[in-house]
């Protein structure tokens, strides 16, 4: 009788233990699925250890390459650019291309590589999601679950990003993580920002080749300048992302530093006599923006741009940011997100190859 009832009890602490189990772990179902409301509020139910996740768009693709890579299991585009900091396992993932606005992905092939669930990154304007993107991913891939993740551009507003997906695709440390980089990085800028707040540098984003389209403050594709401070030139109030503009106005201007993600305007800009009176090409303060294995400044806005933060402190302000060790953190960045061990020869290129010839931003 004594045994019968110890065995009895012992069950019934299992039982306990395993309803208290369930009960502050809800990702762990004993169904192997788990119903999580997605950042739009929408219910969806997905496998609870998903290890096959597509993603509709380049920012939300790089992010989940960044806290989750061994779950990813496509790209939005080639490494086209001869890159050596991508280890071939990922390298060689299929290359399904991206959804929304004027991209149109590659269907077919997303819907063989039956993933666990797709991540979805509707656009969002004037603080709401445009519903007819969401639409557009429910019904080309039904009934394969969609995760909704609007928010994946914004440096300041990923915060939140970053716990969701850390949680639906059990990678809370990389995501913690990566959530630190970015909150130590904007501290810094925010304290550069009140530093130089009365006498700002004067910057100019050039993003095509001959120099003339570039973004107002306040787009996603000239964040970094806003996070930090600069003045970024373009005066004109826009609608649009990015704008083309002429070299008058540049001119008129006349900014002390140009950033710039076009290897030709970089390779050309010193020889050109259009831009040879403007501050910054007189005083060689044009800059390349570092894209391997992705861009640091932009192209696209997102979860990329983070390690573009020091990068930008010091072209920009250099002076104000003497301590910032760059080599350092574009190391520790790499190997946490990008998973690759940089050499130092690896750094000094990168920087080097960022930089007009005899200056240094290390």
């Amino acid at each position: 009788m004594k045994k019968q009832n110890i065995i009895i009890i012992a069950i019934g602490v299992i039982l306990i233990a395993a309803v208290g189990f369930f009960a502050i772990n809800p990702l762990v179902p004993s169904n192997g699925n788990v119903t999580v409301e997605d950042m739009v509020g929408r219910n969806v139910t997905i496998p609870s250890n998903p290890d096959r996740i597509v993603s509709t768009s380049s920012p939300l693709t790089s992010l989940i390459y960044m806290i989750a890579p061994d779950k990813l299991a496509a790209l939005s585009s080639t490494f086209d650019n001869g890159t050596k900091y991508v280890q071939d396992k990922y390298r060689q993932l299929p290359v399904i291309g991206a959804w929304h606005g004027k991209k149109a992905g590659n269907d077919e092939a997303l819907l063989s590589l039956h993933p666990s669930f797709i991540i979805d990154s509707p656009r969002v304007r004037d603080g709401k999601v445009v519903d007819n993107d969401l639409e557009l991913i429910l019904n080309k891939f039904s009934p394969i679950p969609v995760v909704a993740v609007p928010e994946t551009a914004n440096l300041t507003n990923l915060n939140k990003t970053y716990d969701f997906l850390g949680k639906v695709l059990h990678s809370e440390s990389s995501a913690n993580k990566l959530k630190e980089a970015l909150n130590r990085y904007l501290t810094l800028g925010g304290k550069t920002k009140d530093l130089t707040k009365n006498n700002p540098k004067k910057v100019y984003y050039a993003q095509s080749e001959d120099g003339l389209t570039t973004s107002p403050p306040g787009s996603e594709h000239a964040q970094v300048l806003d996070i930090i401070g600069a003045k970024n030139v373009v005066d004109i109030d826009l609608s649009t992302q990015t704008t083309q503009i002429s070299i008058e106005q540049v001119s008129q201007w006349n900014p002390e530093i140009i950033i710039t993600n076009n290897e030709n305007f970089f390779k050309n800009v010193y020889t050109n006599p259009q831009w040879s009176t403007i501050n910054a090409v007189k005083n060689k303060q044009v800059y390349l923006t570092p894209n391997d294995p992705f861009n640091w400044f932009d192209m696209p806005p997102g979860s990329n741009m983070i390690i573009g933060i020091p990068w930008t402190l010091k072209v920009v302000y250099g002076e104000q940011n003497k301590d910032l060790d760059l080599k350092k953190e574009v190391k520790e960045f790499y190997a946490s997100f990008y998973h690759y061990d940089l050499t130092d020869d690896d750094v000094s290129n990168l920087l080097k190859s960022s930089t007009p010839d005899g200056v240094n931003i290390n």
